[in-house]
């Protein structure tokens, strides 16, 4: 993983958080708000982690092979397409209105389909997100099956990286799913020969500094120093 990826996870390496935000006022401290506010900006840049670290290390279809995916001819393995490609080598392909491009497309050749993805962290969303989420990936699936060559078929896919029951996927996507349209997080490395725990190994490294850090700088706000210290004794 690239160092500019890894430090995305990192709270030290993000922005000072705001003094002056919402944090702030819920808290009544500037120092303890521009930390939260630092931490929450954290979180939100390290949600495209999972996304840029697949890209990074799965095996992507060439781009001259992409064309292939339409004409029956790819043999022999399983590779992925990013959303960066879709766009510009996939989508133009399906006269799309107002498309919207899956996280990743699977080009599984073994077996003779797409999956056309939506790859999650976490596991819980609410059900507005979840509905059109799933409406954009079957509009995509839908023009996809038209254009490929038989026996070729495309279906939908999501995917919770760490979570590894089916059930607990659907319930997570309020229902708006089928458990057949769920792929667990093993089930997605085992597709692309990829290694979660490597991959899970990564962010723990980033959760260990970022505990150690957060502790250091709680620790340097006097009025939490003087309350912390009134408690322990």
């Amino acid at each position: 993983m690239k160092k500019s990826e890894f430090d995305k996870l990192l709270i030290s390496k993000s922005k000072e958080g705001r003094s002056d935000g919402a944090y702030s006022r819920l808290f009544g401290d500037n120092e303890l708000g521009a930390l939260i506010s630092r931490i929450h900006a954290t979180s939100i840049s390290a949600g495209t982690y999972l996304e840029n670290a697949i890209s990074e290390i799965a095996s992507q279809l060439s781009v001259n092979e992409i064309p292939n995916i339409f004409n029956a001819t790819l043999s022999g393995g399983a590779w992925i397409v990013s959303k960066k490609n879709l766009k510009k080598y996939v989508t133009p392909y399906l006269n799309l209105e107002k498309p919207t491009e899956p996280d990743f497309l699977i080009v599984d050749s073994l077996n003779q389909k797409c999956i056309v993805l939506e790859l999650k962290d976490g596991d819980n969303f609410d059900t507005k997100k979840a509905q059109g989420e799933v409406l954009n990936l079957k509009k995509y699936s839908d023009a996809l099956n038209g254009k490929l060559a038989y026996p070729w078929v495309s279906r939908i896919g999501v995917c919770m990286f760490n979570q590894e029951e089916h059930k607990k996927i659907v319930e997570g996507f309020k229902g708006h799913i089928e458990e057949k349209d769920a792929i667990t997080g093993s089930e997605f490395c085992m597709y692309l020969g990829l290694d979660k725990n490597e991959i899970n190994s990564e962010r723990q490294k980033a959760c260990n500094q970022n505990f150690h850090f957060f502790i250091d700088e709680i620790l340097k706000i006097e009025a939490i120093r003087n309350i912390l210290k009134s408690k322990l004794e």
